[in-house]
């Protein structure tokens, strides 16, 4: 029988995006019924948004230049709001499928590189829920003040703040604990975490450019085509399609917590004293949640 992957274990670039795929597909069917049950109702949500945007773009271009749209004010402030509510709800939905990776990771981690239940991810979703919308608050204003001095201190963090939210899932830490450690492990290997974050961000663009480029086609195109019978099933066709893809976003999170393991294990070689200090335990003997580390 083949063996679950190694979480804490010394990985290179390439093994770090190929264990990546590997332990998305180990565990593909109870980390996506997790993501599905409790991300489902914000990707219903963004998805919905989704098209209400679109639809609103579609009808702002077939109307533009007529008497109706000159005398209708109000249409580019609606058009404004229900993008910016869009982007909004999907960045909220890209945050929550993170948080239900990372809980899923450390679950697993905790139980021995056993398959964590519902329940138990559902559990240490809840209790890292407030902690971590905190700390994203906390992470996007470093990211915004770094990117305002000459940008190059915004793109320097990048990778530090990457490793911030991992660190408190799996270590129940501190964001302050967390932020200060993220310092010490990526010093000698920024460009390492920066690559992974890279090219993960620009798997999953591409993939997303394959979904949104249709649905933007769509909506230009009712302006100079005959679509009006189409324009809406295919809206909320691509629509769905571009929101559930919002689950690609579980790779991302895979690849910086392998990353985080990595360097912990060259580090601190927590793995090593992890499996000797398991040697004669059950190792169904497990905490429902970690200890407090500052």
């Amino acid at each position: 029988m083949k063996q679950p992957i190694e979480l804490r274990h010394l990985r290179d670039f390439g093994q770090i995006i190929n264990d990546s795929f590997i332990f998305l597909k180990e565990n593909f069917k109870p980390l996506f019924k997790a993501l599905f049950i409790i991300c489902g109702f914000f990707i219903v949500i963004s998805t919905v948004s989704t098209v209400f945007t679109y639809m609103n773009i579609t009808t702002s271009l077939q109307t533009f230049g007529s008497s109706s749209y000159n005398n209708t004010t109000s249409r580019p402030l609606s058009y404004a709001l229900s993008a910016m509510l869009n982007a909004f709800i999907t960045v909220f939905t890209q945050v929550f499928i993170h948080l239900v990776t990372l809980c899923y990771i450390s679950v697993y981690l905790q139980k021995n590189n056993t398959t964590p239940t519902l329940a138990e991810v559902w559990g240490y979703f809840k209790y890292y829920f407030f902690r971590v919308m905190g700390s994203g608050i906390l992470i996007f204003f470093i990211i915004v003040i770094g990117c305002m001095l000459c940008l190059i201190p915004g793109i320097y963090l990048l990778p530090i703040t990457y490793l911030i939210i991992p660190i408190i899932v799996i270590e129940n830490s501190s964001f302050r604990y967390a932020f200060n450690k993220s310092f010490r492990l990526i010093k000698d290997n920024w460009w390492l975490v920066f690559g992974v974050i890279f090219i993960m961000s620009l798997i999953i663009g591409v993939a997303g450019a394959l979904i949104s480029i249709p649905i933007s086609s769509i909506t230009m195109g009712s302006k100079f085509f005959s679509l009006h019978s189409f324009t809406t099933p295919l809206i909320i066709l691509f629509s769905i399609l571009r929101n559930i893809l919002l689950l690609a976003y579980v790779l991302p999170a895979i690849a910086v917590c392998l990353c985080y393991f990595n360097l912990e294990e060259e580090k601190n070689g927590t793995g090593l004293l992890n499996r000797i200090a398991r040697l004669g335990i059950n190792p169904d003997d497990h905490s429902t949640l970690p200890s407090e580390e500052y």
